[in-house]
Parts: structure tokens; C-alpha cells; sequence
């Protein structure tokens, strides 16, 4: 048998108080800036992020395109809104051109549809930038709370290792949260956010196409 792994070094790594000052802290300073709503929003983008994969949205997306045109081909633009498409996206496009029936009220709610999602998506990204830019600052404000306990208590020596302590894993927790969860965080939604507003860009363009050649065909 190999030998056994001591746990306690990193067990000792460990400081509820250090954690909450600094992960807490950072978060409510960035929660300031962006308010309440932004707050909420970009922790609920987690599942997002978790389950997110462009690449099979953009397949289920062109199967679903390739429905719509079918449709459109036998009965006309007024019958896609029945589509039973796994792509949500396409889905409410479709029931959206179904019931306008025209490219250029079309064209104008697609680009609002899609500046609405980059706004969005952006608001998310901008929140875990700015939690990575602040963590190491509330990690240095948690070292500076350490050091004054521990000078103004040097006579107690059973509080020296707290306080100091303190003072380190503050330090240390701010770099974790920033260079490990937050900065990763943000490269991540950025990506899924440039590769999901990619095919979905396409594809609005697509369905405009098929909507102008619908009219075209239609003209007497």
C-alpha cells in the first residue's frame, strides 16, 4: 500500500471567517455596482453554463430551419408557427414570422431579439470580470484587518496565529476567487456567448431570406 495522504495541511487551509470576508465582500462590492438585477441575473446564468453547448444548438437549430422551410415550400409562411421544433430559438421566430408575414418588421424584431441577448450576455460577462478585478483588493483589505489584530494584540499570544492567519488566507482566498472561479467564469461566458449569437445570426438571416422569397412568390 502506497503511503496515506494527510489531509490536515490543506484542512488548515480552511478558515470560514477569511472565506466569508473575502468571497462575500467581493461579491456584494460588484453586486453594488450592477444592482440587484444583475446580481440575480449572473447567478442564474450557472446552469447555463454548466449545460450550455452551441454546437448541438446550432444542429438542432438547422434541422429545425430545415422544417420551417419545408413548410414553408407546401403551405406558406402562415402554417411554420405549428413547427414542433427541438431548437427554442427557431421555434419562437418561426411563430413570430408565422404571425407577422413580413421580412421587414421581421428583420427589425430578429436584430432587437439578438441585441437584447448580447446586452445580456455582456451585463454577465462585465459582473464576473469586475468579482475577478475585486477579490484580490477585499483579499488585501482582509490582510490589512489581520495585521491590525495582530499588533494591536501582541501581548495575547493564543490570537497571534488566528490574526495572522487571517491576515494570509484572505490574501490567498482573493486570488483563488479571482484567477480560479471568476476570470474563468467571464473567458467562459464570453466564448458560449460568441458562439451561441454566431449561429443564431445565421440563422435569423436565413429565415429573413425565406421570408423575402415568400413575398417575392406571392406578388400577382
Amino acid at each position: 500500500m502506497g503511503p496515506e495522504f494527510d489531509v490536515q495541511p490543506l484542512i488548515a487551509l480552511f478558515d470560514p471567517l477569511a472565506l466569508t470576508l473575502v468571497w462575500v465582500g467581493a461579491i456584494a462590492v460588484v453586486g453594488l455596482q450592477e444592482g440587484r438585477a444583475g446580481l440575480l441575473q449572473s447567478f442564474s446564468a450557472w446552469q447555463a453554463l454548466v449545460r450550455s453547448n452551441p454546437a448541438r444548438d446550432a444542429q438542432l437549430a438547422r434541422q429545425a430551419l430545415r422544417r420551417v422551410e419545408s413548410i414553408v415550400d407546401t403551405k406558406g409562411l402562415q402554417c411554420i408557427d405549428r413547427i414542433n421544433a427541438d431548437s427554442s430559438f427557431v421555434a419562437h421566430a418561426a411563430a413570430y414570422l408565422a404571425s407577422e408575414q413580413d421580412a421587414g418588421r421581421f428583420a427589425i424584431w430578429a436584430r432587437l431579439n439578438l441585441d437584447d441577448r448580447e446586452r445580456r450576455h455582456n451585463n454577465i460577462i462585465r459582473f464576473w470580470m469586475a468579482v475577478a478585478d475585486v477579490a484580490p483588493a477585499i483579499g488585501m483589505v482582509g490582510t490589512i484587518i489581520g495585521l491590525v489584530r495582530l499588533f494591536s494584540d501582541l501581548d495575547n499570544s493564543a490570537n497571534l496565529g488566528s490574526a495572522m492567519a487571517l491576515a494570509l488566507l484572505t490574501t490567498l482566498y482573493g486570488l483563488l476567487l479571482s484567477n480560479v472561479v471568476a476570470a474563468p467564469v467571464s473567458h467562459r461566458f464570453q466564448r458560449l456567448s460568441s458562439e451561441e449569437l454566431q449561429w443564431q445570426r445565421v440563422l435569423t438571416d436565413k429565415l429573413i431570406a425565406l421570408a423575402l422569397r415568400n413575398e417575392k412568390q406571392a406578388c400577382p
